[in-house]
């Protein structure tokens, strides 16, 4: 966490809000001044939040990007051939999943050496976190954000090192996110940002008290 900076991005007011709460209410101290909470459109922002390394895509299980945030980073990453990004994204997804990302997990996308490479933020990675099987409503799925933001954590920590230890790859320090499942998903700003900062306490809690989860008994897991 210590090496990763934010871009919490919508133009939801009321999601707005909900992000400022949750990360002040659950997100320790120290760890705050890693996340900005910008009211805006992708296609809006300016220095310094224009440029990122990395795009979390609330995604669908199957990697179409063809529709609400998802359809806004497909044109962002290509304008030309905005069904580009899809076609980088399923080929990954086939490669790792037989096609079928399954709810929660998170994939990360190169787009080196791709049609969406040299794209206006300097994103060198789609981070893929479906939130649900097909465009439809996910608020059965009570923990699918925070699942989708654990997972997000892990593999971007992992990523980190192994650039680190191989110097191979591109790093990636600032990551652009949007509400998880608040569109057709109809998951509401509250529910959103409090899994997401709940997530983000979590993964900072276990990585300071690693004797603590990996060895987790129930009492200890429902206090979590």
């Amino acid at each position: 966490m210590d090496a990763l900076q934010f871009i919490l991005l919508d133009i939801s007011k009321p999601l707005i809000e909900e992000w400022q709460r949750a990360i002040a209410q659950h997100v320790p101290d120290r760890f705050q001044g890693n996340f900005s909470i910008v009211k805006s459109k992708l296609a809006d922002l300016a220095a310094p939040h224009k440029q990122f390394d990395c795009i979390v895509s609330p995604a669908n299980c199957y990697g179409r990007l063809d529709g609400g945030f998802d359809e806004i980073i497909a044109a962002a990453l290509s304008p030309d051939d905005v069904k580009a990004a899809t076609q980088i994204v399923q080929t990954t997804l086939y490669r790792k999943w037989k096609g079928y990302a399954p709810l929660g997990t998170c994939t990360l996308i190169p787009l080196k050496d791709s049609v969406c490479e040299n794209n206006l933020h300097g994103c060198a990675y789609i981070a893929l976190c479906p939130t649900m099987r097909i465009p439809e409503d996910a608020t059965w799925n009570r923990e699918i954000v925070y699942n989708c933001v654990w997972s997000l954590l892990v593999s971007l920590e992992q990523h980190i090192r192994a650039v680190d230890s191989s110097g191979e790859g591109t790093k990636i320090r600032k990551v652009l996110m949007t509400g998880l499942g608040t569109g057709i998903g109809k998951v509401s700003p509250n529910r959103c940002a409090q899994q997401m900062a709940l997530a983000i306490r979590d993964f900072i809690d276990a990585s300071r008290n690693a004797n603590k989860w990996r060895s987790m008994d129930w009492d200890i897991s429902q206090k979590s």
